[in-house]
This record gives structure tokens, C-alpha cells and sequence, in this order.
């Protein structure tokens, strides 16, 4: 041992990397984002604005904010009468267990030209998959909204807010597809159904907070992705299965 004749020997030590706590974990925000969708103006304050609760109660996280006065918003879709249906993609740039993700998404639903039936903002249908040589199911869930039915024109805006606290494992070189689809209930008219990118929770036209529609992994780095750093066998550094 080193220090059997009070010499040390660097050949003989050996350290692990790790990480101290206050830089562990961290919070990644992905806003959504779309080019090439249609684009519809609309108005926060003649809309209808509802939101998810958490058992009754006011859900609360840390997400981007900018606050104006403005009461302009965008609608974005897919054209007249279309489902909403995109994929994103995010690409790790290092293996990570991802201990919750946190979802805040603004859909929208518009009923420009009505005829008869009823609309309603209905669900928002989530699926998150790993691509790979052989692509594997990480999540799939289905959230139902609190909106009311429509039986006019008008605008119903609710507020996606969901805390997915679940352990996924994520792989460098391996890109996370997350699929966002909305159910909703139509009668006969003309929609537009879709997300807007940026909006209020209040749609009276002051000051007010505006959130972005996005996501947010909270994540732990591996300690693998420094093995280049210390010549150490992966498997000695992972934290992968190690519920950390």
C-alpha cells in the first residue's frame, strides 16, 4: 500500500470522478418550436383561459418569463380543420438519467366559422421515444384538459401543466423524439387547433407574466461521459441503474 513506508506512490492511487452537489443535477428547457406551420392571430383577452391543477390546487414550477401588456398572440396549426400532430427531437450530447420532465404546453383551439355541434379543447396525448438500432418506448401518457365546450366562434386557450416524475435513461448519440398530438372534439365549422409558442395565464390586456410553451428535463449527467478524462472502465463511473 502507499503508505506502508509513508511514500506516496502516484502510480498506486487511484480516483473517481464525481460530481459535488450543487452541480449534479441540473435543469434543461427546451422551448417548442415551429417552422412551417400556419399562422393565426388571435386575441388573449376575448379568449377562454384554463390551466391543469394539481388536485385542486395551482400547479407551481420555474419556467422562462417576460412580462408585457400586449394582447397579441399566435396560433400555430396545421391549416383549417387539421389535427395538431408534431414530433421534436433532442439529441444528448452525453448519456443522462432524467428524473422528471415537466411539461408546459399552451393549446389552442379557434372556431372561426361555426355551424352547429359542439368543439371542446379535449387531450393532449404525449409519447417520448428513443431512436435507436432497435427504437424503445420511454413514455406515453394522455392528459385531458379542463376546457368547456364551445358551441360558437371564439377562442379556448388551456394550459398543458404536467410534472412527469419518472426515471428515464438517456444515451449519448441516441436522439429523444417526444410526440405532442391534440384530441379534440369538433362539431361542423372551420378550426384552427394548435399551440401557441409564447402566452399569459391572466388575458386581461396589463402587465402580466407570459410563459413559453416548452419542456424541461431535470437531469443528472452520468459520470461516464469523463472517462476520456480518467482512463477508467465506464462501468466503474456509471451512475446508470444506480438511482443517484
Amino acid at each position: 500500500m502507499p503508505h506502508v513506508d509513508r511514500e506516496l506512490q502516484p502510480s498506486q492511487v487511484k480516483s473517481i470522478s464525481v460530481y459535488d452537489v450543487a452541480n449534479y443535477g441540473t435543469d434543461l428547457f427546451l422551448p417548442i418550436t415551429d417552422v412551417g406551420l400556419t399562422e393565426t392571430a388571435l386575441t388573449f383577452s376575448t379568449a377562454t383561459v384554463t390551466r391543469d391543477t394539481s388536485n385542486s390546487n395551482q400547479p407551481l414550477d420555474s419556467f422562462p418569463r417576460v412580462y408585457s401588456d400586449t394582447d397579441d398572440g399566435l396560433l400555430l396549426n396545421e391549416g383549417d380543420n387539421t389535427i395538431y400532430n408534431q414530433t421534436y427531437s433532442f439529441s444528448p450530447d452525453m448519456t443522462a438519467i432524467l428524473y422528471k420532465i415537466s411539461l408546459q404546453f399552451c393549446a389552442c383551439l379557434t372556431v372561426s366559422a361555426y355551424t352547429s355541434g359542439t368543439y371542446n379543447l379535449g387531450s393532449l396525448h404525449i409519447k417520448i421515444t428513443e431512436r435507436s438500432t432497435n427504437d424503445s418506448l420511454l413514455y406515453e401518457n394522455t392528459f385531458v384538459s379542463n376546457a368547456g365546450d364551445r358551441t360558437s366562434t371564439g377562442t379556448d386557450i388551456h394550459w398543458f401543466a404536467q410534472d412527469i416524475v419518472e426515471t428515464i435513461k438517456v444515451r449519448k448519440g441516441n436522439p429523444i423524439d417526444i410526440q405532442l398530438d391534440l384530441i379534440t372534439t369538433n362539431g361542423s365549422g372551420t378550426r384552427q387547433e394548435g399551440y401557441t409558442p409564447s402566452a399569459p395565464i391572466l388575458k386581461t390586456a396589463v402587465m402580466k407574466q407570459f410563459y413559453e410553451s416548452g419542456i424541461s428535463l431535470h437531469l443528472h449527467p452520468d459520470l461516464s461521459h469523463a472517462d476520456g478524462v480518467y482512463k477508467y472502465k465506464k462501468s466503474r463511473i456509471s451512475s446508470l441503474g444506480q438511482g443517484v
